[in-house]
């Protein structure tokens, strides 16, 4: 379920504070909880290492349930999923890299290059590859039997099944293998909400059946051994899960919101950290010390379990972002639609690249993308859309459609519009109108009017803004809230 966000469309905006915030995360916990586990609690290397890497990730899980139980949307909520999202698959990437590298030693005690380096590279391809082609089994089946009644459940379960079933014949990752037939679904399936709706009825049942599973690994003996490690780990990690995203926030120049919040959203620890700490009880060169680590890390699971989600829901509501995951009237108004810095002047020239963004970042495969640059340049020829207060909103009635599509953008330096007042147009809302949503379509274009043409502050903010990051955090203003109605409670 994590895999549906990355959403390389989403993310287009993004990358830059995601792989930060992740990549600061692996590389600062990891050694903190090493230190704390191997020089304070005096843990073994090999249990150090193991436990360390397993506390880097954050509970997919748990996390997907307070942001779908609180209704949260924005910002900070995106930056979350995406990093626990990329954090998953880095850490079962160095988690079998170490696992590699041990086996390896423990055996003939032989420095063996292929296994030791290119062996755990091409686990993950292969991983990949198990993955991927389930997705596309499952989009080739939803989509060659479309017309038909398709059970989505039975076909999430087949997936699941499949991917589990090809991963343990063949001794792949089936956690690294199911979060990638996730990634392939929701960027290439146009059933992607089917699926994931599916999969919500599912989870919690999976989820329980998972907890049970690594209750019955749960030596009451080995806690005793646990006890200062525990404590050790549960103490580092604290430190480490809030130290290393926001120094990575902070490196990524991100906004105040994803700055402040981020530091205590990845607590939660589960699901993954159980999956790969019943991995260790599997394999027999980890028996010496499985117990201890199963202790050791479930432990920390409960108390991360019941404090973690606590604290991503009140940076959440600090945020700002709870009970704002409903439909609005201008929905478009989400950060993977704004374009910052437009390079060119020529007025037909910007809305033929728009119209290109505006296709690719609303995955408009629907419509015809000469068509569609053809309509929108037709409708300017007929009256200019620039509405005066550098504010132009160019627009097209379009064949079929979801609902109503739009981006945002900007031009520092200013575009000839012909504008009613005869200024430079330095912010453009480009609108896509299906046919069937045509009752909405002035009420749209008279909200974005009050929106962007009314507060001359709000207009000057947007104009200087850096990066599309800043545009979303300008754009969740009281004043901009209020013009832009929820249509459900």
């Amino acid at each position: 379920m994590i895999g549906s966000h990355l959403d390389f469309r989403k993310l287009r905006n993004s990358g830059k504070r995601i792989i930060w915030i992740t990549l600061v995360d692996i590389l600062l916990v990891a050694p903190l909880v090493y230190t704390g586990l191997r020089f304070v609690a005096g843990m073994s290397i090999e249990i150090s290492v193991f436990v360390s890497i397993i506390a880097t990730a954050t509970a997919p899980g748990s996390i997907l349930h307070i942001i779908r139980e609180t209704r949260a949307q924005g910002i900070l909520t995106k930056t979350i999923l995406a990093v626990v999202a990329l954090n998953n698959a880095l850490v079962i990437l160095i988690f079998y890299t170490a696992s590699s590298i041990f086996i390896s030693h423990s055996g003939s005690g032989e420095f063996n290059v292929f296994h030791t380096v290119l062996s755990p590279f091409m686990y993950l391809i292969e991983s990949l590859l198990a993955g991927g082609l389930v997705g596309l089994a499952l989009m080739f089946i939803s989509e060659k039997y479309k017309r038909i009644h398709i059970s989505f459940p039975a076909m999430v379960l087949l997936g699941v099944v499949l991917t589990a079933g090809i991963s343990e014949s063949l001794h792949f990752s089936g956690l690294l293998s199911g979060l990638v037939m996730g990634m392939m679904i929701t960027n290439f399936s146009k059933h992607k909400d089917q699926f994931f709706s599916a999969f919500r009825d599912l989870e919690g049942v999976i989820f329980a059946l998972f907890f049970v599973l690594a209750g019955t690994h749960f030596d009451f003996g080995a806690m005793k051994i646990a006890g200062i490690a525990g404590a050790t780990l549960i103490v580092f990690r604290f430190l480490g899960k809030f130290i290393a995203p926001t120094i990575g926030a902070h490196l990524a120049d991100t906004t105040r919101t994803v700055a402040k919040g981020i530091g205590i959203s990845l607590y939660p620890l589960a699901g993954l950290a159980i999956g790969l700490t019943l991995f260790i009880e599997s394999i027999p060169q980890f028996r010496q010390f499985s117990s201890t680590i199963t202790a050791i890390v479930l432990t920390a699971v409960v108390v991360f379990e019941l404090l973690g989600p606590i604290f991503t829901k009140h940076a959440l509501q600090k945020a700002g972002e709870i009970n704002k995951n409903r439909l609005r009237l201008l929905d478009f108004l989400q950060e993977e639609f704004i374009k910052i810095g437009v390079k060119n002047t020529d007025k037909w020239k910007t809305l033929e690249e728009l119209t290109d963004f505006l296709y690719r970042s609303h995955h408009m495969k629907h419509l015809n993308l000469q068509k569609l640059k053809k309509g929108v340049i037709e409708r300017e020829r007929e009256v200019s859309t620039g509405i005066g207060e550098a504010i132009a909103i160019p627009h097209v009635i379009v064949e079929g459609g979801p609902k109503i599509m739009g981006i945002i953008a900007t031009c520092k330096q200013g575009i000839e519009f012909d504008a009613l007042d005869g200024k430079p147009v330095k912010i453009i809302i480009l609108v896509a109108t299906p046919k069937e949503h045509y009752d909405m379509h002035l009420k749209v274009m008279a909200t974005v009017a009050k929106i962007f043409g009314h507060n001359t502050f709000i207009r000057e903010m947007i104009i200087n803004a850096k990066t599309p990051e800043e545009v979303f955090e300008i754009l969740q203003h009281e004043e901009v809230d209020e013009l832009n109605p929820y249509f459900e409670d």
